[in-house]
C-alpha cells in the first residue's frame, strides 16, 4: 500500500503545483494584461525610436547592421503574436481567463527578451561596402587639364604610387585633387577613396583619427601611437584597393609612425598628397606633380564663370576685365576673389577705378604669395566696415576649421557686430545676409556635406595679419598652457584659446591688466579650474566662453565682471553650480545647455537684460524656482527641456521668438499656442511621461507623445508649424482629428505606433499639399493613406511630396492612387507591411475601361526605391503599366516572393557600341534578395535586355553580408 501512496502523492502535488499557477493566472489576470500592454507598448516604442535614427542616419553609404534587420523581423514576429493575443483577451469569458493568462504571460516575456536584445553597440547602421566614397562638393573645374590628367593617369596606372601635388597657396591644388576623386568614383579600379586634410599644426594621433574616422572606425586614445599605427594598419589592409588623398601637408613625416601603409602593385594603393612645399614632395619619395599658374585664357574663363559671361556687352567692359586679370598673374584664387567683388558691376569708370586700386596693391611685389595676398587685401578694402569685421571674427578659430552657419552668425551677433534691430529674426537675417555676401566674394568656402564654412588659409593668414596687434589667436595649436607673457600686449582686444589642452592656469599671473580686451574663447579645453584672481586681469570682458572644459566651479570674482554681456558654458558636465549671478546686470546671454547644474544660478531672476537662456539638456537640474522666468520679461530665446510646471510661467514673455520647451499636457501646448504670435522657431514635445527625445529648433516642430485623445478634443498648434510627430497617440483615427488650421507650411508629418490610426486623412486636407516627407510606422490598423468622401479628390493632395517611408503597418494593402500627382517624389520605402498587395493602384473603373496600351505613371525625381519584407506584395502597379523615372539612383527589392515584374522605365539608361552602360547613367546600385527571385522576375526596356545591361550594378545581399564580414 506504502508502495501505492508516494507516487500518488506525487501526482496530487504535480496537480496541486499546476493548478496554483493557473489561480494565480486567474486571480492576477488584469495585473498580467497591464504588463502585457507595457511590455507591447515598450517594444513598439522602442522599434520606432530605432526606426527614427535609422531615418536620420540614412544616407548614401550606409546600410543597417545585419543584426538589427534580424531584430526588426524578430519585434514583427512577437507583434503580430500580442495582436492574436489580443483579440483573444478581448473575447476571452472569465472561467478561461487562468488558460488566457498563461498566454498573456509568455507573450509579455517574449516581448521583454526581444526588447532586451534591441542593445546594438557601435549604432544601428555600418558602410555599405558597395559604397566606395562620396561624390565631393566642388565648383565647376576650370584649366589645369594637363595637370589633372597626369594625376588621373598615375593613378589609374600601376607605375607610380606615391603621388606629390604641390604649388603654392591658392593655385588650385585642393579644387583639383576634387575633381580626380569625383572621377574615380565612376571606375572600378578602387575599393575606397578616403580624403582626409592635415594642415599645419601637425599631429600624429590626430592624423591617425581623422583617418580611422574616414573607416567608420575607431582608435583608442589611451593606447601608445606606435601601437595605434599597427592598427590603423590593419584597417586600411582590410580596405584592400583604396587611394588615401591626405590634403595641406605643411611637413615631411614617417608614413609607418602613422600607420600608412606603402603602396605596392600587390596591394593596389595609391597615396596622394598636396603641399605648398616642393621639399616635403622630395624628402618623402613622392613622384613630383607641380601645379602652375594659369594661362591668361585658363584666368580669363575662370574669371568669367566667377563674374558672368552676361557682363560682356561691349568690347570696352571685356577689355578692362582682360586687364583685372592679368594683374592677377594666373593664381586662381586670386581671381576668383577678384570676380567675386566685382561681380555685378557694369559700369567700366568702376572697372578703370578697381584696375588702378588693385595696381596699387601689387605695385613692385616680385614674391608670389606676397601677390595673392595683395589681391586678397584689395577684395577685404571693398566690403563695409561690418563685413569686414565678420570676416576677421572667423579667423578666431582654427585653421581649416569648419564653422557652423549657424553658429558664427550667433557669434557675430554675441560680439555686437550685428545691429540691433528690435528682432532677433531680424538680426539672423542680416547676420546671414553678410553670411552669403562673403561667400560669393569668395572669402568663405563652403565644406562639403555639412552646414559650414571655413576661411581659406591665405584668407585667414591675411586676417591674422591685419589683427595682429589686436588679436592673439593661438587656436587648434594643441597648447598644454596659456601663451608665454610676451605674447599677450596691453593693446589686445580678442583673446582665441580655443580647442587646446590647456588643463591649468597659473595662480598668480605677472601680466598687467588688458583694459581694452573684450572677448576671450577657452573653449574645448582640460580646463578643471579658474585661479580667484584670474579675471581681475579683464576689468572689461564683454564675452567669456568656457564651453565644453572640465570647470567643476567658477571663482566668484566672476561676479565682478559687471560688463559681461555674454556668458557660455555649454557642455561643462562636471560644472554643478554657480557663484550668485546678481551683479551681472549686463548679461544679456547666459548659456548653460548640457551642463550638469543642479539648481538654478541664485539671482538668475534680477538679469533683467537677459535676451538668451539656454538650459537644454541639463539632466541633473530638477525644477526652476516658480516666478523665475516670468521675471525675464526681455527673453527672445529660451530653451529649456525639464518638464514646465505650467505654461503660466511664460505668460509674460511677450518678446519671446525662440522657444524649446516640454510641456505636461495638451491644456499647457494650447495656452502657450494661443498667445504666441511672434514665434518663428520653436520645438515643443508634450508628454506626461518622462522622455529621451530632446527638442531642437532645426524645424519649427510639436511632438506629441503618450497623448490620449477623446471626442471633440481640441488642439491649437503654433502657427508656423513645419512638423508634426504623433507617437502612442490613442483615440486618433486621422490627423484631422488634430486640426490643421495654423499648419499653412506643414513639411513633415510622422506617425508611429498610434493603434486607432485608420488613415493619415479622412478628408481633403489644403495643408498637405506643402507635405514634403510622410513617415508612418507600426500603424496596426492603417488601411489607408487618404480616405475620400464620395464626390472628394486627393488627385494634388501630395504635390510637394519628397518622401514616403511606411514600417510595420500590417493592415494597408494599397499605398498610392494612380490620381496622385507625385512629380516632386524623391524616395519611397516600404518595409515590413505584410498585407500590402501594390503600390499603385487604379479604380476599378479605369482598370476594366483601359485597353492594352502602356500607361506611364510619371516619377521624374525619383531617386531611391526600397521595397523590403512585402510579402504580399504581388505588383508595383497594373500590368500594362510602368513607373516612368528619369533620375532613379538606388533600387533594392528584398523578400517579396509575390513579385514577379518590375515596371520601371528608365529613359536616362543608355548603351554604348558594347553594350555597356553610358558613364551618364544616373542609376548607381541595385540591391536584391534571394538570387532565384531575381533571375526569375520579368524586367523589360524596349531597347535592350535590361537585366543584363545593369548586371555590373547588382548586388545580392548574401553578398553584401559577406564583404561586410570581410571588412
Amino acid at each position: 500500500m506504502a508502495e501505492l501512496i508516494g507516487p500518488i502523492l506525487d501526482v496530487i502535488k504535480f496537480i496541486g503545483r499546476k493548478a496554483s499557477k493557473y489561480l494565480k493566472f486567474q486571480r492576477k489576470f488584469t495585473e498580467y494584461v497591464d504588463d502585457f500592454n507595457q511590455a507591447q507598448a515598450d517594444l513598439r516604442a522602442k522599434e520606432a525610436d530605432f526606426q527614427q535614427q535609422l531615418k536620420d542616419k540614412h544616407h548614401f553609404g550606409k546600410m543597417p547592421k545585419q543584426a538589427v534587420e534580424r531584430w526588426f523581423e524578430k519585434v514583427e514576429q512577437k507583434l503580430v503574436h500580442a495582436q492574436h493575443v489580443e483579440d483573444k483577451i478581448s473575447k476571452g469569458k472569465y472561467l478561461f481567463r487562468s488558460c488566457l493568462g498563461k498566454l498573456v504571460d509568455e507573450a509579455t516575456q517574449a516581448m521583454k527578451e526581444v526588447h532586451a536584445e534591441g542593445n546594438f553597440s557601435g549604432g544601428l547602421v555600418v558602410n555599405d561596402p558597395s559604397t566606395i566614397a562620396v561624390n565631393l562638393p566642388t565648383p565647376e573645374v576650370v584649366g589645369a587639364i594637363d595637370v589633372r590628367e597626369e594625376i588621373y593617369q598615375y593613378l589609374m596606372g600601376d607605375a607610380v604610387g606615391l603621388i606629390g601635388v604641390w604649388g603654392m597657396g591658392g593655385i588650385g591644388k585642393t579644387t583639383i585633387m576634387k575633381d580626380v576623386h569625383n572621377r574615380l568614383l565612376k571606375e572600378s579600379k578602387f575599393r575606397k577613396l578616403i580624403w582626409v586634410t592635415v594642415s599645419q599644426d601637425f599631429d600624429i594621433r590626430r592624423l591617425q583619427n581623422n583617418i580611422a574616422s574616414q573607416l567608420e572606425r575607431n582608435l583608442s586614445d589611451d593606447e601608445d601611437t606606435i601601437v595605434r599605427a599597427g592598427k590603423l594598419s590593419e584597417m586600411l589592409r582590410g580596405q584592400m584597393r583604396y587611394v588615401l588623398i591626405l590634403d595641406d601637408v605643411w611637413r615631411s613625416f614617417s608614413l609607418e609612425d602613422v600607420g600608412i601603409l606603402e603602396p605596392t602593385k600587390n596591394n593596389g594603393c595609391k597615396l596622394v598628397l598636396t603641399t605648398r612645399s616642393e621639399r616635403v614632395v622630395q624628402s618623402m619619395g613622392f613622384k613630383k606633380v607641380k601645379v602652375p599658374c594659369f594661362s591668361m585664357e585658363e584666368a580669363m574663363n575662370l574669371f568669367l564663370s566667377k563674374v558672368g559671361q552676361d557682363m560682356l556687352p561691349n568690347p570696352t567692359l571685356e577689355s578692362l576685365m582682360k586687364l583685372a586679370v592679368r594683374e592677377c598673374d594666373g593664381l586662381p584664387l586670386a581671381v576668383v576673389t577678384l570676380a567675386g567683388c566685382m561681380r555685378g558691376k557694369s559700369d567700366p569708370r568702376m572697372w578703370e577705378n578697381a584696375i588702378d586700386e588693385l595696381r596699387g596693391y601689387i605695385r613692385n611685389i616680385h614674391d608670389m604669395e606676397d601677390k595673392v595676398y595683395g589681391c586678397l587685401k584689395f577684395s577685404y578694402d571693398r566690403l563695409k566696415r561690418i563685413d569686414q569685421d565678420c570676416l576677421l571674427y572667423c579667423a578666431l578659430y582654427p585653421e581649416d576649421h569648419g564653422i557652423y552657419k549657424d553658429e558664427i552668425t550667433e557669434k557675430w551677433m554675441e560680439e555686437g557686430l550685428i545691429d540691433e534691430m528690435g528682432s532677433r529674426k531680424a538680426m539672423e537675417g542680416s547676420s546671414h545676409s553678410i553670411l552669403q555676401k562673403l561667400e560669393e566674394n569668395c572669402l568663405l568656402e563652403m565644406v562639403q556635406n555639412r552646414p559650414c564654412i571655413k576661411m581659406h588659409d591665405l584668407v585667414r593668414d591675411m586676417a591674422l595679419h591685419i589683427t595682429r596687434k589686436r588679436f592673439l589667436v593661438k587656436a587648434g595649436m594643441q597648447l598644454e598652457e596659456l601663451p608665454n607673457e610676451e605674447d599677450w600686449g596691453e593693446d589686445l582686444e580678442k583673446v582665441s584659446l580655443m580647442h587646446n589642452r590647456i588643463s591649468t592656469i597659473p595662480q598668480m599671473m605677472k601680466s598687467p591688466k588688458f583694459p581694452k580686451l573684450t572677448t576671450l574663447l577657452l573653449s574645448w579645453n582640460a580646463l578643471k579650474e579658474i585661479p580667484e584672481s584670474f579675471f581681475e586681469h579683464f576689468p572689461n570682458l564683454k564675452i567669456l566662453d568656457l564651453s565644453y572644459t572640465r570647470l567643476e566651479s567658477l571663482p566668484n570674482s566672476i561676479s565682478f565682471l559687471e560688463k559681461l554681456t555674454v556668458l557660455l558654458l555649454r557642455g561643462c558636465w562636471c560644472l554643478k553650480s554657480l557663484p550668485c549671478l546678481s551683479k551681472l546686470q549686463a548679461l544679456k546671454k547666459l548659456d548653460l545647455g548640457s551642463s550638469g547644474i543642479e539648481e538654478i544660478p541664485q539671482g538668475l531672476e534680477m538679469l533683467v537684460n537677459l535676451r538668451y537662456l539656454n538650459l537644454e539638456r541639463t539632466s541633473h537640474l530638477a525644477w526652476i524656482p516658480t516666478g523665475t522666468l516670468s521675471k525675464l520679461c526681455r527673453l527672445q530665446y529660451l530653451a529649456i527641456h525639464l518638464k514646465l510646471r505650467s505654461a503660466e510661467e511664460l505668460r509674460e514673455l511677450n518678446k519671446l521668438e525662440v522657444f524649446e520647451g516640454w510641456f505636461h499636457n495638451v491644456g499647457d501646448l494650447n495656452t502657450f499656442a494661443s498667445k504666441r504670435k511672434t514665434l518663428y522657431k520653436f520645438s515643443i514635445l508634450v508628454s506626461y511621461q518622462v522622455n529621451t527625445f530632446r527638442p531642437t529648433t532645426s524645424s519649427n516642430l510639436v511632438r506629441l507623445e503618450g497623448v490620449p485623445f477623446g471626442v471633440g478634443d481640441e488642439i491649437i498648434l503654433p502657427y508656423g508649424i513645419e512638423q508634426l510627430i504623433l507617437v502612442r497617440c490613442w483615440g486618433v483615427r486621422s490627423i484631422n482629428d488634430i486640426g490643421l488650421r495654423d499648419a499653412p507650411d506643414l513639411k513633415a508629418c510622422e506617425l508611429c505606433a498610434c493603434r486607432d490610426l485608420e488613415s493619415v486623412i479622412s478628408s481633403q486636407c489644403e495643408q498637405l499639399q506643402t507635405l514634403g516627407s510622410l513617415y508612418l510606422s507600426n500603424l496596426e490598423n492603417l488601411k489607408v493613406i487618404v480616405e475620400v468622401g464620395a464626390g472628394e479628390s486627393s488627385v494634388g493632395i501630395f504635390s510637394s511630396l519628397k518622401e514616403i517611408s511606411l514600417s510595420g503597418c500590417g493592415k494597408i494593402k494599397k499605398l498610392f492612387s494612380a490620381d496622385w500627382v507625385l512629380s516632386n517624389l524623391e524616395e519611397i520605402s516600404v518595409m515590413y507591411c505584410s498585407e500590402l498587395e501594390e503600390i499603385i493602384t487604379e479604380s476599378e473603373k479605369k482598370r476594366l475601361g483601359s485597353n492594352n496600351d502602356t500607361i506611364k505613371f510619371p516619377f521624374p525625381k525619383l531617386r531611391r526605391l526600397e521595397l523590403t519584407k512585402l510579402v504580399q506584395l504581388q505588383r508595383i502597379c497594373s500590368e500594362n503599366g510602368v513607373m516612368d523615372c528619369d533620375s532613379l539612383e538606388f533600387i533594392r527589392i528584398r523578400d517579396c516572393p509575390k513579385l514577379k515584374r518590375i515596371p520601371l522605365y528608365l529613359p536616362q539608361l543608355e548603351i554604348d557600341d558594347e553594350g555597356k552602360l553610358s558613364p551618364s547613367n544616373s542609376l548607381q546600385r541595385i540591391q536584391v534578395h534571394p538570387i532565384d527571385w531575381w533571375e526569375a522576375v520579368e524586367w523589360e526596356h524596349p531597347n535592350f535586355n535590361i537585366k543584363n545591361v545593369v548586371r555590373p550594378l547588382l548586388r545580392f545581399w548574401k553578398d553584401i553580408i559577406e564583404e561586410w564580414e570581410w571588412n
